[in-house]
Order: structure tokens, then sequence, then C-alpha cells
């Protein structure tokens, strides 16, 4: 299926012009427009969107942030790599938008007609996510949708949806197998963590914006950031460095793509090792070795390494618990829900006995 307005067929010459190209900074045209839709009341809004533009033809990247009000890594790092293309894009376009879901982000909320410590699955209908290519007369979310589809997507060869999940799992690259405009994307971003899932053709309409962009033979892949409500620089610099990586892997940007430091760790099921917790009581992280910093996701451990310990509530007895096996922490701490950055009990620290509190992937 054609996809207006994109050059699909211009990746090899961007490549080409990358790699036989003068490396010193350049200057593009960076343009500040909106996608503009007309809500259910009648008055409009106006979502923002970076593009910037190189001197030859080449891919159109997309990178867009925040479909959830409460996901905002992203932003930050579509605004660090305006930058970055604005100083060294050599082939093709980025586009760039920061704040997909304005209503959310103002409302401070994963979807706008959600409550308090309400997650995503409770949204009837504004999950922006499940929306696309949105509709001009269907609700403010869907009209948001259609006008971002509009001014933005339909015009772009590749794309990456920034998401983030719950703070205690790592980041991961959700890529995809058997659609080779996504392949490339997928195979350099820096999350320590990547998983495959098939492309699959939506069963009755599209839903997703990357379902929305491999049906229209454009790629596409998600990464899922770590934390929400919040902004930490370890996590805007894995999006960076993933969609500069990504810019340079499709010729846009010179350079070879730089691979994360101990490479990157495809997590399945058979590779993937559960804590459970020993007892029920109140889980307590160790240190990272040598450090006064607690472990985190994304951090290696050793077999028998300390992973923290839980204060049992029957006796006070502080149980340890170890690293079963070597290999990368998915997850570590108590997460009582698949969002739970939505709600504080949910991120609270009790167990009860037989509770996974680590994921480790070897």
């Amino acid at each position: 299926m054609a996809l207006a307005g994109v050059g699909l067929g211009h990746c090899a010459i961007g490549r080409a012009i990358a790699r036989g190209g003068d490396a010193k900074t350049v200057a593009n045209k960076v343009t500040v427009d909106h996608a503009v839709a007309t809500l259910e009341d009648g008055s409009t809004l106006a979502t923002p969107f970076w593009r910037v533009e190189s001197a030859n033809d080449g891919p159109s990247l997309l990178a867009l942030a925040a479909q959830h009000g409460n996901e905002i890594h992203g932003a930050e790092v579509a605004r660090r790599f305006k930058d970055v293309c604005a100083r060294r894009l050599v082939a093709g376009s980025a586009w760039l938008v920061p704040m997909a879901n304005l209503p959310a982000i103002r409302a401070r909320r994963h979807s706008v007609d959600l409550g308090p410590e309400q997650p995503g699955r409770f949204s009837q209908g504004h999950n922006m996510q499940q929306t696309w290519p949105g509709n001009p007369e269907g609700n403010n979310t869907e009209r948001v949708a259609y006008a971002l589809d509009r001014a933005v997507v339909r015009h772009c060869s590749h794309g990456v949806d920034i998401h983030c999940w719950n703070h205690f799992w790592a980041a991961e690259t959700l890529a995809t197998t058997g659609h080779e405009p996504s392949r490339p994307l997928g195979e350099v971003t820096t999350t320590r963590f990547i998983s495959y899932r098939p492309v699959r053709p939506p069963a009755d309409k599209v839903r997703s914006i990357s379902q929305l962009m491999h049906v229209r033979g454009a790629g596409a892949i998600v990464i899922e950031l770590s934390g929400q409500f919040q902004m930490q620089e370890r996590q805007v610099r894995i999006g960076l460095d993933s969609m500069v990586n990504i810019a340079k892997a499709l010729g846009m940007i010179e350079g070879e793509p730089e691979p994360v430091e101990g490479g990157q760790v495809e997590r399945t099921r058979e590779n993937s090792r559960e804590v459970l917790a020993p007892c029920a009581g109140i889980f307590m992280p160790a240190l990272q070795k040598g450090t006064t910093a607690p472990l985190l996701p994304d951090d290696f451990v050793e077999d028998g390494q300390p992973l923290g310990h839980v204060l049992r509530e029957s006796d006070l007895e502080a149980v340890p618990v170890v690293a079963p096996t070597s290999g990368y922490l998915w997850q570590l701490n108590a997460c009582h829900g698949q969002l739970c950055d939505a709600s504080l009990p949910a991120q609270h620290p009790y167990l009860e006995e037989g509770d996974r509190l680590a994921l480790i992937v070897t």
C-alpha cells in the first residue's frame, strides 16, 4: 500500500549520502507546525510538532511520544533528537511529536477520562493507543489522533512509538518479526532488553499506531522506557541514543550505530527466571556491588548475589533473597498491577509469600 508523501524508496539513496558525505555539522531547517483537531464542542486543539528537513531525499522518521499523559520521557527525547537532527541530519526528514495527547497530559493521567489511581484499562474509548487512525467524527481523543495522522503520521516511512511502563521494569524495545521495514529499527536501539512479536494484521480495524504504519507498508517499533509521571536522565538518554542509532541505520545521520554497553538481551519466557518472595513481609533492595546505590532494573547480577531481603512479618527476621542465576534484572521489587505507577498502593513493597519480586533474564 502506497504512503502519501513518503519516500520509502529513498533509503538506499540516503544511506549512500550519509556514508559518503561531509561529517561536519550542517544547518537544517527546523519547523514548528501543528496538527489541528476540531473537538466535539466546536473548539480546536492544535498539537505542536517539529519537522526537521535535510537537503537530500531519504526516509521520513517519526518519533511520537506521550500518547498517554503520564508517560512523558519521550517528550524530552524528541526535543533532544530535534537538536541532533538540526545539526547532523544529512538525508530525509524527522517528524517529532513530543506531546501527542495534550488533554491527557494536562489532566496528568494515562487517558483523559480516568480518575486518580485508575490504570489505562479503565479508559472508555480515550486510550489514544487504541484509536488509530482516528476519527474526525469520534470522541475528542479520536479526533486528535485523526489530526495527527493527517498532519504527521501518513508522511512517515518509519516510526518509533515511545511509551513508558512502570519503574520496576527495565526499558525494553518491542520489535516485530516478519516485517522487513521494521527490522532495522529494533536491531539498533539501546534498551538493554528487546522482545519480538509477529506482525499480525488487525482482525477488524487498526488499533495502534504501529499497526497503522505496518498496514501502510511503513516500519514501526515501540520503545517502553522505565517510569511514569517523572523525568529521569538515564531513561531520556536511552531513548535519545536509540533514536540516533535508528537514524544512523537508515542513513539519515552519518556514522555507525553504537550498541548498548554489554549488548542487548532478547527477553523470552525461556530465558527469564522468576524470583519469588520467600515469605510475607516488606522487601528492601540490596545495594549495587561496591556502591551506595540500590540495585535497579537493567543492572547485571551474578548467581548468588544478594538482591535484598524481606522483613518477615511473622517474626521480624530479615530473610535474604539472592539471585538464582546470572543475568540482567528486568524487574526488581513488588509490582502489584501492570500499570502500578498509576497507583501508589500498587507499588507498595509489601509481599505475600510466592509473589514475584524479581525477574532475571539470562
